[in-house]
């Protein structure tokens, strides 16, 4: 990892515990194990910090969204396993969930923040499911409607969920059934 990975790997750990305005960069640079001076060949602030831990995680989201093929998103089964997949990722992951934390934390001092938040966790993925409902409505896959509402109709369980620590055995199994009813309401016989 290099110096700049690890200083914006320690700023997101401490600004997902303590905010943006309770992290100095003297304790960022405390974390990382650099002086202060070593930090500012990186960026040019926490600010700078701050924004480039928003770019990489959004970058992060269209890597993943980009790993999973939706093309092959042609059967109940491979659904559900997109849904779950992608929860997992969302509340599992060290990186989303420390990003996650952060921008909730900073959402309601920092409207910038909550757009951000807005954009990651609640328009990328219905703007993804979208395309892919109006898709399946084309090839006659599912039920004709309305691809957004469908959208949020099915992600709707799945984001609630991202706020909460939930034992992953215990929700698993309903996530997925909430997926087959959806599938059972949605896709043509």
């Amino acid at each position: 990892m290099t110096t700049k990975e690890r200083i914006m790997q320690e700023s997101m750990k401490l600004f997902s515990v303590h905010g943006f305005a309770g992290v100095s960069v003297r304790s960022i640079a405390k974390e990382v194990g650099v002086e202060n001076s070593a930090l500012y060949k990186h960026f040019k602030n926490k600010q700078a910090i701050f924004d480039a831990i928003v770019d990489e995680s959004q970058e992060r989201f269209l890597q993943k969204y980009k790993e999973l093929d939706f093309s092959r998103i042609n059967t109940p089964k491979a659904l559900e396993d997109l849904c779950i997949t992608m929860f997992l990722y969302q509340t599992k992951d060290s990186w989303v969930t420390m990003f996650r934390r952060m921008l909730v934390m900073e959402m309601f001092k920092n409207p910038q923040m909550a757009e951000v938040y807005k954009h990651i966790f609640i328009d990328m993925p219905i703007q993804f499911q979208t395309k892919l409902f109006q898709s399946l409505i084309d090839q006659g896959k599912l039920r004709k409607g309305n691809a957004e509402v469908m959208s949020m109709e099915l992600y709707s369980p799945f984001f609630l969920y991202h706020l909460v620590e939930e034992e992953t055995q215990k929700l698993e199994p309903l996530l997925r059934q909430h997926v087959e009813n959806f599938i059972h309401n949605y896709m043509e016989k």
